[in-house]
């Protein structure tokens, strides 16, 4: 997401931010430039770069991968990824330790380790905030095809699903969507209208403003529990795109469901449906006459920024997928974590985002339509060191009975709770760099990565000026 259209750095404390992460970041930079960087950083060490592939499957001898087969998949002129490859079986890698980076954690697991998605129970780690949450907003529309009645069917883009009682766990996911980069500049790409445009599909947004029912007003709360604020609802402003907490939003809230643990298919028919989403929703706010006059007038100056993402026609290659699978390790980073009242004694970095959390359905309550779940926004839990807090090393190992040869810096052992402030792009370099010490550590003293003696990798560590101790408050 760093050179996918994220926009700005999502620091969370930039105290907390140590190693190649922080000489690397710059609040100045924009994803041209990052990716500009990056490319440099792969020149420079002479690494081998395969594009336009995916995992397919992994050979393993007991529990250490051997090798891994990958698939030639590339994405389709937008930049989604196509529901089948091209060719299967068109590579197979082998190597002595692997670690996997992705969002989703397809290596991990097909490679047999243990892991979860969705959201925990209050009980399953003892946390306050897990589980089902309050809804975040509730609009005074009317959800069914026929108002009143309720054997007519929903609307579009209404679940069709009931909340469950609140602290329960279940498998939805915070919603998805993209960081586009939006201009009003002469020069600006098109957002197109959409194949087979139906008007009948945006009813939903239709009654919102013909009610009058402010459905471009959510809340957040932020700072201590119990203080809200509103977060106003947009689908098209300059910089970074989907931040909206709100009916109106870019962002089809419940459609992702299926994603984390889906195949590839699953998983370009979701992509794809967000892209036409963002398609609809555009052409729906420049024509429809339902459409307030100030929308009508934004929707139809903006288009997709030139210099950015031309090679997909403006759309951005990465959706923003801000929660996937998660690791179980021996090792689980929680809400005690955040809430400083742990102190692993083998941290390989620091995270410092508050609780931030995102809507999961846009479903039916009381016969109103409301947003389920996703109040917080930047919510610290420990005043004592400013809400930064330690990873261990045994989050991004897995359990040595599943895999000793495999590092999981992203989909890191965590519970949501705890993911909902790990998912930021610093953190994820920071693991990702020290997980890349210890897995050459494991290589050139061919060691299970979870034998990789902490006091070795310490002090590489620090060497590369990475922060592991939580600092107190005002130093």
């Amino acid at each position: 997401m760093t050179g996918g259209g994220l926009s700005h750095v999502d620091w969370g404390r930039e105290k907390a931010v140590g190693g190649t992460a922080l000489s690397i970041l710059s609040k100045d930079y924009d994803d041209a430039k990052y990716r500009e960087i990056f490319v440099e950083l792969v020149k420079k060490y002479r690494i081998r770069v395969i594009y336009k592939h995916r995992v397919s499957a992994v050979q393993k001898d007991g529990t250490s991968i051997r090798s891994i087969t990958l698939d030639h998949a590339p994405p389709d002129a937008l930049g989604c990824p196509i529901a089948a490859p091209t060719k299967e079986g068109a590579m197979t890698i082998s190597a002595r330790v692997f670690i996997d980076c992705s969002y989703e954690g397809d290596l991990m697991a097909r490679a047999g380790v243990s892991y979860a998605w969705g959201r925990e129970s209050r009980d399953e780690y003892g946390e306050s905030l897990a589980g089902v949450r309050p809804n975040l907003a509730v609009y005074d529309i009317d959800p069914y095809v026929t108002p009143g009645d309720a054997k007519s069917g929903l609307l579009p883009f209404v679940q069709d699903m009931k909340a469950q009682p609140e602290g329960s766990a279940d498998r939805l996911t915070m919603g998805y969507g993209f960081r586009w980069k939006f201009s009003k500049d002469a020069d600006r790409m098109p957002i197109p209208a959409p194949e087979n445009y139906d008007p009948k599909q945006w009813e939903l947004y239709r009654r919102g403003f013909t009610s009058k029912a402010r459905i471009d007003e959510g809340r957040r709360m932020k700072g201590k529990l119990g203080f809200f604020e509103p977060a106003g609802g947009r689908i098209h402003s300059l910089g970074a795109g989907n931040l909206a907490r709100a009916l109106l939003a870019p962002t089809n809230y419940g459609s992702n469901a299926e994603y984390p643990d889906g195949d590839y298919a699953t998983r370009a028919r979701i992509w794809k449906a967000d892209q036409e989403f963002m398609q609809g929703m555009t052409h729906f706010l420049r024509t429809d006459d339902c459409v307030p006059e100030k929308f009508k007038q934004t929707a139809r100056e903006f288009g997709f920024q030139r210099g950015i993402f031309d090679d997909t026609e403006g759309w951005p290659h990465q959706l923003y997928v801000r929660e996937a699978r998660r690791m179980k390790a021996d090792y689980v980073v929680t809400q005690k974590d955040l809430e400083g009242t742990t102190d692993p004694g083998d941290s390989i970095g620091l995270a410092s985002y508050g609780v931030d959390d995102w809507p999961y359905a846009t479903y039916v309550h009381e016969g109103k339509v409301a947003l389920y779940g996703g109040e917080f926004s930047m919510l610290y839990l420990d005043e004592k060191h400013e809400g930064i807090y330690k990873i261990p090393y045994r989050a991004i190992t897995p359990k040595p009975s599943e895999c000793t040869n495999l590092l999981v810096p992203v989909c890191v052992s965590a519970s949501h709770i705890a993911m909902t402030s790990i998912r930021m792009e610093p953190v994820w370099m920071i693991l990702g760099e020290s997980a890349g010490v210890a897995a050459a550590m494991a290589v050139e003293q061919k060691l299970a990565v979870q034998q990789v003696p902490y006091a070795a990798l310490k002090a590489k560590l620090i060497a590369l000026k990475q922060k592991l101790e939580r600092p107190s408050l005002g130093s």
